[in-house]
């Protein structure tokens, strides 16, 4: 059966129907290169259209796992913070709801990115400390007008030095000055609320391999049964 606008196309043009505004346009780019093919090929089967289908979408470059803001998401995070506390540290981030979880495996940081606050949770011992916005700033600084140099300590001496793409995400990279005597860059991500690199001295803060991901609302919930401690007994 030759390529041709019959009743295989129709079935083919409603296969592709989505209320999806991201599929609808990967559909037209499809579009464009099948009249492509079609005005080359005089005896194109539609089978080989439907084989060929998910080449053709890698080739007009879409990407249904674009990850859009509101989405859910896991990352894969690393900290050298060798100099804080003698150790390298790796773990997940969830993001999912206007909430955030960083696990670090012993102990996990979860955050009301609304509120700003939350707190922290060791299993071993079956407690729990409240965390403020200083201890978010890393893993998601404030931002107001699209800058968080208003939160800096000194904003005068804070700056958007431009856009880049780090750990494969489009970022804006930050340059603060900070008055111990050194500077911090935060790239942070520019459709999640999120930072993806941070640099602290030498100390390096990153999140890698963010995809989309489903998990449980019960990530970013107090356990039950957790003892509230002070700050003094931060991991």
């Amino acid at each position: 059966m030759s390529f041709g606008m019959g009743s295989s196309w129709r079935k083919i043009a409603i296969t592709l129907k989505t209320p999806s505004k991201r599929v609808m346009a990967c559909s037209e780019q499809l579009g464009v290169i099948i009249a492509v093919m079609h005005r080359k090929l005089s005896h194109f089967h539609v089978r080989n259209l439907v084989v060929l289908f998910p080449v053709l979408l890698l080739l007009s470059g879409c990407n249904r796992n674009e990850i859009h803001i509101g989405d859910s998401v896991m990352a894969d995070v690393t900290t050298d913070a060798s100099a804080a506390i003698g150790s390298k540290l790796s773990g997940k981030l969830y993001l999912s709801n206007g909430w955030l979880r960083v696990d670090w495996g012993e102990f996990a940081d979860v955050f009301d990115l609304t509120k700003r606050t939350g707190w922290r949770v060791t299993a071993s011992s079956k407690t729990y400390r409240d965390l403020a916005d200083k201890d978010l700033s890393t893993y998601a600084p404030q931002v107001t007008n699209g800058s968080i140099c208003p939160y800096a300590q000194v904003p005068s001496a804070c700056k958007l030095v431009g856009k880049e793409k780090v750990n494969g995400r489009v970022v804006n990279k930050w340059d603060i000055w900070n008055p111990r005597g050194f500077h911090v860059y935060f790239w942070t991500d520019e459709t999640l609320p999120i930072t993806v690199r941070c640099d602290i001295g030498e100390t390096r803060y990153e999140a890698k391999n963010l995809r989309k991901a489903t998990f449980s609302d019960a990530l970013f919930e107090l356990p039950t049964g957790y003892q509230r401690v002070d700050r003094s007994h931060i991991p």
